[in-house]
């Protein structure tokens, strides 16, 4: 009876449910104890930029008409082709369109091109709207659009083409905010033994370096498809170790999926990002993540003693009742009392 192993098989549970109790009580929703054990092993974390490092609700910024177009047209057919998207650069777009009173028109044939745009029929007409690769891939001439792109994103913006076939007729750049939380989220990060934060995001070269710099992380990597982000997954799991995806979009899913541990902003995300993430950040506030990372590395350790406790105090009980040392009653009260040791030490994660 001495040689009973309850604390043994009780040592991983109670420390595995104490930590995602405590987890909850900070707006964390662990799925599981295998991503909590998985958690303290991370060397890298990597961000999307749009709804997680910032805000997630940009604004118009500026409204750029080129080939005779019209600003308040321009800025109708932008929005009648994004008020079917759920990106959040179109909502803004179709905020600006509805905040200056203007006409949506209904649209046909919506498709969303990921990681390059959208494009629909207007009034008969197909049109996109987009970055500057979807438009070099549709061989459409940027010479006169360059230079405000350029400017544009210079300032920081994200800047988004709408056009034809046949020719580009106005950029529409937006800016988002860096979520207030972000830059100490980061430091923290590197407080819990991260080796490197990274920020992956579509967005051009210009306007990633300024959220980059702003944010403090440690490199960036911009203009990816979702599938450039899955691959520099792999190449940081390579480099690094272990890595954690942060994401909030249909577009972060399969880099999330990817990574060892996928991060999802709660209330932000899609429901897709939330179905992919490991774990997920209810109140969309960054700075839990350094706080479960941190957790789950006392988590493990927690574990650790509990195991060693239970097999300390077998490895003497067992011996001890073999030659006499100790009686049937002290040895199963000794037993009992390493059970309670180590329930004791798992729910201090309570804390």
């Amino acid at each position: 009876m001495v040689s009973c192993s309850c604390g043994l098989v009780l040592s991983v549970p109670v420390s595995v449910v104490a930590a995602i109790t405590n987890a909850a009580r900070k707006g964390i929703l662990i799925k599981g104890g295998a991503y909590l054990e998985a958690a303290a092993g991370l060397k890298v974390v990597l961000f999307d930029k749009t709804g997680t490092l910032t805000i997630g609700r940009p604004q118009v910024t500026d409204v750029v008409v080129l080939n005779s177009a019209q600003r308040g047209e321009l800025l109708s057919l932008a929005a009648a082709i994004e008020s079917r998207s759920e990106h959040p650069l179109a909502d803004a777009i179709v905020r600006k369109a509805k905040e200056e009173g203007l006409a949506v028109p209904g649209v046909v044939e919506f498709e969303a091109m990921t990681g390059l745009g959208a494009r629909a029929r207007v009034n008969g007409e197909l049109y996109y709207i987009g970055s500057r690769r979807l438009f070099q891939e549709l061989s459409v001439p940027l010479t006169e659009a360059e230079r405000e792109l350029s400017r544009l994103e210079n300032e920081g913006k994200t800047a988004v083409m709408v056009g034809n076939e046949r020719g580009i007729l106005g950029v529409i750049a937006v800016a988002d905010q860096l979520r207030p939380e972000a830059v100490e989220a980061v430091k923290g990060l590197r407080r819990a033994g991260i080796k490197s934060v990274v920020m992956l995001t579509g967005d051009n070269e210009g306007t990633a370096r300024a959220i980059a710099e702003c944010a403090g992380v440690d490199e960036y990597k911009a203009q990816l498809l979702p599938e450039d982000k899955v691959e520099a997954v792999k190449q940081f799991r390579l480099k690094y170790g272990k890595v954690a995806m942060v994401g909030d979009g249909v577009n972060d899913a399969p880099a999330m999926a990817t990574a060892d541990v996928g991060i999802a902003m709660g209330a932000a995300g899609t429901d897709v990002a939330m179905e992919t993430g490991d774990l997920a950040l209810m109140s969309d506030d960054l700075s839990r993540i350094p706080y479960a990372l941190q957790l789950s590395r006392r988590s493990v350790s927690n574990i650790k003693q509990n195991i060693a406790a239970a097999l300390v105090i077998v490895a003497f009980l067992v011996p001890a009742a073999l030659v006499g040392l100790i009686d049937l009653v002290p040895g199963l009260l000794i037993n009992e009392a390493s059970m309670l040791i180590v329930i004791a030490n798992g729910l201090r994660l309570l804390r």
